[in-house]
């Protein structure tokens, strides 16, 4: 007796659904792994001048497009200390645009030359963190007013402010945030730019990084399933189209 289609094709969609569900499971195992990036610059950040200082690397081709970017930073105050608001920092690839890492942490109406902190800095700057690094001292002590008493680590979000650090306030908007770079190639320039735009106080880069995921592309598991799947179809296609025999008479 032969099955009807319709019983045929949903035999067929419970095979498809079995088949794709193995095929994604498989995928995830194949996404790409992270690349990590570190690099020594050991420069004082020039005090009090916008032009500041600017290290590019070139980095190599990943496996597939980017999917997130996070970057560390590792700053050292010099001589009395310096003033982390008077910090602004980008990251920059030529041919995706930029995000704005810093941007006068504090800097507000009451505060006009940001945050005063002199502790050393060790950050990764992530667009998954908890809290935007412009308002860090709200988030760790509930005061905005209360200085840091240790040196500043963690995972933040980047400041994302785009708008110039003599002029930037914390109430303007975040559009320059590293999801800038989701779905760029890792290969070619990147350049790290650090300014100190009010004099008073010093920094030195000592070093920075990135971290790189990128985005999973289809395995062979998912291209394997659908090309089983087609085949299954076809199979059931056929036999829901066959002609019955004919009775004979006796």
């Amino acid at each position: 007796m032969k099955r009807s289609p319709s019983i045929a094709a949903r035999f067929c969609g419970a095979g498809l659904v079995l088949l794709l569900a193995t095929g994604v499971s498989m995928a995830a195992e194949e996404a790409p792994p992270p690349q990590s990036f570190t690099f020594t610059v050991n420069r004082t950040v020039p005090d009090g001048d916008v032009s500041g200082l600017a290290d590019t690397q070139t980095l190599p081709a990943g496996p597939a497009p980017i999917q997130s970017v996070a970057v560390t930073l590792q700053l050292t105050p010099l001589g009395e200390g310096g003033f982390f608001g008077d910090l602004y920092a980008t990251l920059t690839r030529p041919a995706d645009g930029y995000a704005v890492l810093l941007n006068r942490s504090g800097r507000s109406p009451e505060r006009p030359f940001g945050y005063s902190d002199g502790m050393p800095v060790q950050i990764t700057l992530t667009d998954a963190a908890p809290a935007d690094i412009h308002h860090y001292r709200l988030t760790l002590s509930g005061d905005e007013a209360a200085p840091l008493t240790s040196p500043l680590t963690g995972l933040w979000q980047p400041d994302g402010r785009a708008v110039d650090p003599l002029m930037v306030l914390g109430t303007h908007p975040r559009a320059a945030t590293l999801v800038n770079f989701s779905g760029s190639d890792l290969d070619g320039l990147w350049t790290l730019f650090v300014a100190d735009v009010s004099a008073g106080g010093e920094f030195r880069l000592d070093a920075w990084g990135m971290e790189v995921t990128f985005i999973p592309e289809p395995g062979c598991g998912v291209l394997l399933c659908l090309g089983l799947g087609g085949l299954l179809w076809q199979q059931v296609r056929r036999r829901g189209n066959a002609t019955p025999p004919k009775a004979q008479n006796p």
